[in-house]
């Protein structure tokens, strides 16, 4: 198996793909048109972790499979990867801790202004009396909003610091989780923010969280709130986030933000980063040594089981729900040509077979089949695939939804 490591990782994930018998290649610079010229040298696997992946990368036949050596997958383009039948998987939950503590150190920071602080005192400046008035965090009201590995791990960890947490998630499947570790689950995200002191975001960016954090949102959170996004930059109206900071005196911490650098190093030029009100870090909310290894060992883990079985761990980009209608389950001797004849009588009646899965019994002479079609054969066709071949056992068609 060809596998191309197109971003830096630690180099236990190559060491260890290579112990499995694949081909590894690692080059973190390539971007844009030179990944898809290095693709198209035939690599079977590709890993990425912030480099984008253009519908053009999936003109290479042979790539089967991407790894997002991180939770999102926004930086590959999905729909080119379904049209081109591409598994996108991703490691989910391997960065949490790191991206929740990072949250809370966020949280402390903006409260005692120590960004401002150790600047003033770099500069020669001691102004004891300015940075001696904080509201301190025990007993105050944090706002999570998502209810996700993170969000629940910040929550936690406010919890540890004697601060009141208020959940808010899209959907209320994680409402049980939320009051099972403590805290009060809210219906709304507006109602959140008038309730709290500070507010923390934790969610995917989608058409229905893009810019939920807003000027609606922003009027209802109280005055001289704190605010903290380690999630991503799209989910904030930066222009209500900074008419909030200027006129409302919250404040802000950001490790996500308009405009931000897509590179390692560079120049950065943001509104919102030079208000006052506003600190900030470098995107660096999953980039811990730990949170590293566990990516690591997750990348390795989904590729090794692809290159082992061809089964994809956290596989993200395949049917909720599939298409077919009906489906023909079809009991049968362990011979040669059986399923052969099922498909051939199928394909003649123009019925597209959408997922197969055939299962041996113990002692290997008998076996059943579940074929997945998109409409149900006439009676003539059932006919013929019970009676064409004489290793047919039984066969059942069953309705499993579409058109009855």
């Amino acid at each position: 198996m060809r596998v191309l490591i197109a971003d830096k990782l630690l180099p236990t994930t190559a060491a260890a793909l290579r112990a499995e018998g694949c081909t590894v290649t690692e080059d973190p610079s390539l971007t844009g048109d030179a990944l898809v010229h290095a693709l198209a040298d035939g690599a079977q696997v590709l890993v990425v972790r912030s480099t984008k992946v253009p519908a053009a990368a999936f003109r290479n036949p042979q790539l089967g499979l991407i790894v997002r050596a991180g939770a999102g997958i926004n930086t590959i383009d999905v729909e080119a990867a379904n049209a081109a039948g591409v598994y996108v998987a991703n490691c989910p939950g391997r960065n949490s801790l790191a991206v929740a503590e990072l949250t809370i150190g966020l949280l402390i920071a903006l409260d005692r202004r120590i960004p401002d602080a150790v600047a003033d005192l770099r500069a020669g400046a001691w102004k004891k009396g300015e940075y001696s008035n904080a509201s301190g965090l025990a007993g105050r009201t944090l706002g999570v909003l998502g209810a996700g590995g993170i969000g629940m791990a910040v929550a936690a960890r406010a919890r540890a610091l004697g601060m009141r947490v208020l959940v808010w998630n899209r959907g209320e499947h994680r409402r049980a989780d939320v009051e099972a570790a403590g805290h009060r689950f809210v219906a709304d995200p507006l109602e959140l923010a008038a309730q709290c002191d500070a507010v923390s975001l934790h969610l995917a960016l989608s058409e229905e969280t893009r810019g939920i954090a807003g000027r609606a949102f922003f009027t209802a959170l109280r005055r001289e709130a704190l605010f903290i996004n380690t999630s991503r930059a799209g989910l904030v109206d930066e222009a209500a986030l900074r008419d909030a900071v200027t006129d409302r005196g919250v404040r802000a911490a950001l490790d996500v933000f308009d405009g931000e650098p897509g590179g390692k190093e560079g120049t950065v030029a943001s509104a919102t980063l030079e208000l006052p009100g506003v600190i900030a870090t470098p995107h660096i909310g999953a980039s811990t040594m730990q949170a590293q290894e566990a990516v690591a060992d997750e990348v390795s883990r989904i590729v090794t089981a692809y290159v082992q079985s061809g089964k994809v761990p956290n596989v993200t980009n395949l049917a909720a729900r599939s298409p077919a209608s009906h489906a023909l389950i079809v009991r049968h001797m362990n011979r040669v040509g059986v399923l052969s004849h099922v498909f051939s009588a199928l394909k003649g009646a123009h019925i597209n077979v959408l997922e197969t899965k055939n299962i041996v019994f113990e002692g290997g002479a008998a076996c059943i089949a579940r074929i997945a079609i998109d409409s149900a054969p006439a009676d003539d066709v059932l006919a013929a695939l019970r009676d064409g071949n004489p290793d047919v056992i039984d066969l059942n068609l069953v309705s499993i939804g579409g058109t009855p």
